[in-house]
């Protein structure tokens, strides 16, 4: 691989579900902004010993990503599982990435839950789970069992939604240097959020109204799980074998969703959503307080409700 490119400076670390496709495609329309030959370069979680126990690569493969950046001020990596990586990640970001800014983008823990289920089924990864009550069963019994997280096996969706695990953590590390975001208000107020994000970047925030603000990777409803799973498993063949050009991947998947893509019409129960935000309380409670010890005063209501709620 070639290594004519730059070390990002600006990273968009979590969460996962949480607008970060979104805001990466909204960030890398501003001039002074590149992004790099794919969203989630994802270098810096070799250095997350739940995922990887063999030496990370040299550092020059990450560079080796954003070789189409030049004279912006901020390369950005939009990797959001950098997020639970913990104190590993955050000193791998420290070491190598030289006071970089930080952004975390959070979301009601329960939505978070909720589309990352349907996601990770429409992909074909829960056939054996294909309710809800049946996959949160098993994440609740990986969370008694303290099972180690493991890459890939699509049943820590519940584990990433306790934010104070981890908040605290980026806070104290970045500092002023750290923006969290919620990502409801990305999806309301789009262009409020932009032109926020870039004045505390120094950059010109006044170009945020005329941007492609869409929402970009919702997640989408497949009519067979099986179908999905067979087109995934192929997909994730090709790629290991180069096998796809580039120009032909855009096409190819939607077409696919045209085919196979229902309407997202199916909602959380409510009695099992009430189930859901009794799990996370605890934990958004000290969320909330861990970020109005660092000035965050405007919460959204799944933050403020928690810590108004009677114990």
């Amino acid at each position: 691989m070639s290594t004519g490119g730059r070390l990002p400076n600006l990273v968009v670390a979590g969460v996962p579900k949480a607008g970060t496709g979104s805001l990466f495609a909204y960030l890398t329309q501003h001039p002074d902004i590149c992004g790099g030959d794919q969203k989630e370069v994802g270098y810096l979680n070799y250095y997350d010993p739940t995922r990887h126990t063999s030496e990370p690569p040299p550092l020059e493969t990450s560079m080796g990503h954003f070789e189409s950046c030049r004279d912006q001020r901020y390369v950005v990596d939009a990797t959001p599982t950098y997020s639970y990586g913990g104190a590993p990640v955050i000193d791998a970001i420290r070491q190598h990435l030289q006071q970089p800014k930080i952004i975390i983008s959070l979301r009601n823990p329960v939505e978070r839950l909720w589309s990352a289920f349907t996601y990770q089924r429409t992909l074909g990864n829960l056939n054996d789970l294909p309710q809800f009550e049946e996959y949160l069963r098993v994440c609740e019994l990986r969370e008694r069992e303290a099972a180690p997280l493991v890459p890939h096996d699509h049943l820590h969706g519940l584990r990433i939604g306790f934010y104070d695990r981890y908040i605290g953590l980026w806070l104290d590390a970045f500092g002023d240097d750290l923006k969290v975001i919620f990502a409801e208000d990305l999806a309301r107020h789009p262009s409020t959020v932009l032109g926020d994000i870039f004045g505390w970047l120094g950059l010109d925030a006044d170009v945020a109204p005329d941007m492609d603000l869409g929402r970009r990777n919702t997640t989408k409803h497949a009519r067979s799980t099986r179908v999905a799973k067979l087109v995934y498993s192929a997909k994730r063949s090709a790629d290991k074998f180069n096998l796809l050009p580039t120009g032909v991947r855009g096409p190819l998947r939607r077409a696919y969703w045209r085919i196979n893509a229902g309407a997202p019409g199916e909602r959380l129960d409510p009695e099992m959503r009430r189930y859901v935000e009794n799990i996370y309380k605890d934990s958004n409670a000290a969320t909330a307080q861990a970020l109005s010890g660092h000035g965050y005063d405007d919460l959204p209501g799944w933050l403020t409700a928690a810590v108004q709620r009677p114990s």
